[in-house]
């Protein structure tokens, strides 16, 4: 069933862009091109979880057939290949289903016994995804295939899948969540129709073109959304009570919200207060001081990796000696993935070496990566142990000793807020991603001028550098913090 073109179609990809910014696909359709920054593909790809090739990694674990990507220019003619291809019950790569004004393109259409319209089999849909994480993005999306399979065939798939190149996978029922699924496309829907939606700023909105509208328009009216850690759905029940910006938020007293949002734990109620507080004032609140053990050596400690190639190329340090003062920068760089082993195996051998030490890292990724590494390559039982008694997470730290008048806590947020500065104020793990790939293939290339490769490697090194000053940087300030008020005039 080919597509009504007087109606505006519904993409598989809307799923994903509504999640992450509930503004980016009004933006994409009415929004002025001007405030629009263009996203690399290959940053593009980072930021949904994808992996490159996808299609030869699963070709050693799946035979499918690939759609000519030619026939892309014409969806109709896409539609019409992939359909012919699951006549014949081939296993599919990025095929194109559509049905009257909706259009999808799965990772992959595999056919399975049984009976449908096709004949005694029908099919099923997979994701490719670095990660197995089922997030509402990535569900969301595969029941949106499934039903226009269920159009095409007749059938609807009892079960859609995540799958990594490695072959591994995840299946879910998609009778689970099909109510959920039809609340949030007519929610896009009424994008689509041109309903824009209530201001809202989240994390997920510096992933797109759109982030100085976003926040230009969510600041604009002071919504309550810049509010850390707020959801849609906490910014829904804060309207129907009133409560639409910072300002009437930090002048209501916490008591008064309780008694109107009784279900509310009062521990988010005063987060949120104080929050809107800080914000108010462009005051930080102290809430308590934090504790740090006196150690004669700090490490701070910022892993980069790429996804897409599934390697952790840089494990970097900056020492700290609290006696003499002296602070130095080391790291492991893996050359590419045959190197990884290497250059865990020289990190394990510092840490074997390090005493009267605390590792400092910011947010959960560091301890992510370390377990991901020893499953993979191994480390004996005393470093695994040496490692996890003495990491402090200061991401952990600071949300519970201190609120700032910022609107998100990354390290890059909360750094430049305390006045560090990043060599390269436009850097992030996504664009030290790009640089590694540019080196690699700068350092592979023979005809690559002389010291190109040198150039691009120091931008990695010095960003990683000043990841881990700036985690330093966040250490000395909550070192030199007291509580400025008492827990009274904090709740």
């Amino acid at each position: 069933m080919l597509t009504d073109t007087n109606q505006p179609k519904l993409y598989g990809d809307y799923f994903y862009k509504f999640f992450q910014c509930p503004h980016w696909i009004w933006y994409d359709i009415y929004g002025d091109g001007q405030h629009k920054r263009e996203i690399p593909p290959l940053l593009d790809l980072i930021y949904k979880g994808k992996a490159v090739d996808a299609g030869k990694g699963l070709a050693t674990h799946k035979k499918f057939e690939q759609i000519n990507p030619d026939l892309f220019k014409d969806l109709d003619e896409a539609f019409i290949a992939t359909v012919e291809l699951m006549k014949q019950g081939k296993n599919i790569y990025h095929g194109l289903l559509m049905s009257e004004d909706w259009v999808g393109m799965p990772d992959l259409l595999e056919a399975r016994e049984g009976q449908s319209n096709l004949g005694d089999f029908y099919y099923v849909v997979y994701d490719v995804q670095n990660s197995l994480e089922m997030r509402d993005e990535y569900k969301f999306q595969l029941i949106f295939y499934s039903l226009i399979l269920e159009r095409i065939q007749g059938v609807r798939p009892t079960k859609a899948y995540l799958i990594d190149a490695q072959g591994n996978e995840v299946g879910f029922k998609i009778a689970d969540y099909i109510d959920q699924f039809h609340l949030t496309r007519q929610q896009i829907e009424k994008i689509l129709n041109g309903e824009k939606p209530a201001p809202f700023l989240k994390a997920g909105c510096k992933r797109t073109p759109w982030y100085s509208l976003c926040i230009a328009e969510t600041q604009g009216c002071n919504d309550v959304s810049l509010i850390y850690k707020i959801s849609q759905a906490d910014q829904r029940r804060l309207y129907d009570i009133g409560i639409k910006t910072v300002d009437a938020l930090a002048a209501i007293k916490p008591d008064e919200l309780q008694e109107k949002l009784e279900d509310w734990p009062f521990d988010k109620i005063i987060r949120f207060s104080n929050q809107a507080k800080s914000l108010t004032t462009g005051q930080p609140m102290i809430i308590r001081k934090p504790n740090f053990p006196a150690v004669r050596y700090e490490v701070y400690f910022d892993i980069e990796s790429d996804p897409l190639a599934d390697i952790d190329y840089l494990l970097g340090f900056l020492i700290k000696d609290t006696k003499t003062g002296d602070v130095e920068y080391k790291y492991f760089l893996a050359k590419d993935k045959e190197h990884e082993p290497e250059a865990w195996r020289k990190f394990l051998d510092y840490l074997a070496g390090l005493e009267d030490f605390v590792i400092y890292h910011y947010a959960f990724y560091e301890r992510l990566v370390f377990d991901r590494l020893v499953t993979r390559y191994g480390a004996p039982a005393s470093l695994v142990e040496k490692f996890k008694e003495n990491t402090i997470d200061l991401h952990t730290k600071l949300v519970d000793s201190a609120i700032l008048p910022i609107y998100f806590y990354s390290l890059k947020d909360v750094g430049s807020y305390l006045n560090y500065k990043w060599d390269d104020s436009h850097a992030g793990g996504a664009e030290s991603i790009l640089w590694y790939k540019e080196w690699l293939e700068k350092k592979n290339d023979p005809d690559a001028s002389v010291g190109a490769g040198d150039t691009i490697i120091k931008k990695i090194l010095r960003y990683n550098e000043d990841d881990v000053r700036a985690t330093m940087t966040i250490k000395d300030w909550l070192v030199e913090q007291k509580p400025s008020k008492t827990k009274e005039e904090l709740d």
